[in-house]
């Protein structure tokens, strides 16, 4: 598997050993089509609006983000911390907030695990949050450009962004996935699928962001440590 190769071949960088060198846009397109095809056939009238919007969510965040997938892979990588660890918590990420909520979708293997949620507007809730996601996605993608990488790596022209919505947070991207993370349960309703979401991207974020920091600062000395001070993780730091 090409996911397990990055750290074995650091000549290739992180874009392409996650998403590969080939593929293109149609086949998870054509995934997400079967997909939702399987669902609509299997549920017949029980079809749930609120899993379709997640499903049709995840499809938009993948679209937002393919562009830069195309731009980047012919990044030369300067830096890299992706070691076998860091490929695994991608992997879990992977699992638990597309694999598993495809699998519930397409199959009745997790079926035993359903719950209810206390209040029919709580999915309303879910939906909501799943549109400030995608906004947050798209804005950290857009400001970012050339400088994303889906894992820990820096490239030969790496340069700090400090504009536009990264201005008062360093990582706006995690905040766009806690938000997607946190609609998840609120749009699946089983504990495997949906629930996972949550402890799954959760376990990433606290060990990769400490890293993460760790290698902008080796690259971009007093400006990151500058930068560090006047910003917030997630959510802007209060000013006095």
């Amino acid at each position: 598997m090409k996911l397990f190769r990055a750290a074995a071949a650091p000549r290739h960088n992180a874009t392409a050993g996650v998403y590969g060198a080939r593929l293109r846009l149609w086949l998870p397109i054509l995934l997400f089509a079967f997909v939702l095809g399987v669902y609509v056939w299997r549920r017949g009238e029980a079809v749930r609006w609120y899993e379709i919007s997640w499903a049709l969510a995840s499809l938009a965040q993948l679209a937002i983000r393919w562009p830069h997938v195309e731009a980047n892979r012919a990044n030369r990588v300067a830096r890299s911390r992706v070691g076998r660890g860091e490929q695994w918590l991608m992997f879990l990420v992977f699992l638990t907030l597309l694999g598993l909520p495809m699998l519930f979708l397409a199959t009745p293997w997790f079926g035993r695990f359903d719950y209810r949620l206390p209040s029919a507007w709580l999915p309303v809730l879910g939906s909501l949050l799943m549109a400030a996601s995608l906004w947050l996605f798209y804005l950290s993608h857009a400001h970012l450009g050339r400088q994303w990488s889906p894992s820990l790596e820096v490239h030969a022209e790496h340069q700090l962004v400090t504009s536009g919505v990264y201005r008062r947070v360093r990582h706006p991207m995690y905040a766009s996935i806690w938000l997607f993370a946190l609609a998840q349960p609120l749009l699946i309703h089983n504990w495997v699928a949906g629930a996972l979401a949550v402890p799954g991207f959760g376990l990433l974020y606290f060990l990769r962001v400490p890293r993460e920091e760790a290698l902008m600062l080796e690259t971009f000395g007093e400006a990151y440590r500058a930068y560090l001070q006047r910003t917030g993780r997630v959510w802007p730091k209060r000013t006095s």
